[in-house]
Order: structure tokens, then sequence, then C-alpha cells
């Protein structure tokens, strides 16, 4: 994918998905400015960051499946819900972890 078709398909999207581009960027761990120059092909992310973003929006992941937290035994009173969102965000965040060990 080039630049210029980078940033039109992250800016569809991000749209197609309802998010701002401070919710995006808050996702992704970047400046809101970042998700900007990115959508106007301004600036091009660092290949990590955009496989990243490609995984987000294809709901693929590199990262070890996300499971729920589990609660203390016999508690279920603190079981934790996680929507699709809350897991993609932990998947994405795992795989930038793993990009970044790999590559120090």
């Amino acid at each position: 994918m080039t630049g210029e078709d980078f940033a039109a398909w992250l800016r569809r999207e991000r749209k197609r998905a309802g998010l701002s581009q401070a919710r995006l960027a808050e996702m992704l761990l970047v400046g809101k400015n970042t998700v900007s120059r990115w959508e106007t092909g301004a600036q091009e992310p660092p290949a990590a960051r955009k496989k990243a973003v490609e995984n987000l929006f294809s709901g693929a992941s590199q990262a070890d499946e996300v499971t729920e937290p589990r609660a203390g035994y016999g508690d279920s009173s603190s079981l934790v819900r996680l929507s699709p969102d809350e897991r993609r965000i932990i998947q994405m965040y795992r795989w930038l972890l793993s990009q970044s060990e790999n590559s120090e």
C-alpha cells in the first residue's frame, strides 16, 4: 500500500469505525496530529505502527489471543468483561511491545 493509498484507506476506515482522530490516536498511543499527518499523506507511519493500524481495522492480530481477566477463586463479583475494542487495544499493545523488544 503506497503512502497516498494508506492515507485514504486510514481516513475511510477510521470514519467507518466511527472513531475521531483523537480517539484513534489514543488507541495507537500517538498524538492526534500524528494521525492527521498520516491521513493527509504528509507523513508515513513507521512499519510497525502501520502494521498495527492495519491489524486494528482488519480485526487481525499477530499478538496472542486476549482472554478476559479472571476473578479470584470463588469471587465472580469482580469479573471484568472486555469489549471488542478493548480486546483489540490490548492485542495491539502486546504486538507493539513485542515489536519494540525485537528491535532492541
